[in-house]
């Protein structure tokens, strides 16, 4: 009868002890020994671990972002009480699922003008229209006289939509790139 007893207590003890749902989707774990917290990352990619640290006495909690390298474990610079925790995860730049990188993205040759032109306006310095029935992200540049200030904006079309482009103050803008709308 205790082995019984045992048994089911072990079980019990196991199926409490299981990793809920929410756990298991996440790579990061923070183990800790002592006084030191260890973030380990279980997964085999590599994460951008966002943490929080909450201090007893302290208000506001300390946030902290660090790379995490696959199958590693990486040494939380907190030391002393208080309570760590990961507050979100997302793949490092390249891996599967990371972000895309807008900037990188208007460097790509395939990101010449094609559905956007910069024009010439009687109301406006210059408008910048979008022929295609695309939404399109474009990159102009403002330049000084002198060559020497420049400035970039980004901005969004809506497909078959006009933009007018300001000077603010520089002597020529131009039309630098173009990329689908990001998602």
């Amino acid at each position: 009868m205790t082995r019984i007893f045992a048994l089911a207590l072990i079980a019990l003890t196991i199926v409490a002890a299981w990793p809920k749902d929410a756990d298991a989707a996440r790579c990061i774990r923070i183990v800790r020994q002592g006084n030191i917290e260890t973030m380990v990352n279980v997964c085999n990619t590599c994460v951008i671990a966002n943490i929080i640290r909450s201090r007893p006495g302290n208000a506001v909690p300390v946030g902290r972002e660090f790379n995490i390298q696959p199958r590693s474990d990486f040494p939380v610079p907190f030391k002393g009480p208080g309570r760590t925790r990961v507050n979100s995860e997302k793949p490092c730049r390249g891996e599967q699922g990371a972000d895309q990188d807008l900037l990188e993205s208007f460097n790509q040759p395939e990101a010449a003008p094609k559905c956007v032109s910069m024009e010439r306006s009687q109301r406006y310095d210059v408008v910048l229209i979008n022929k295609c029935g695309l939404c399109k992200a474009v990159a102009i540049e403002r330049v000084t006289a002198d060559g020497a200030g420049r400035s970039r904006d980004y901005m969004i079309l809506a497909g078959g939509s006009t933009l007018p482009v300001k000077a603010q103050g520089f002597a020529q803008v131009g039309l630098l790139a173009e990329i689908d709308c990001p998602k």
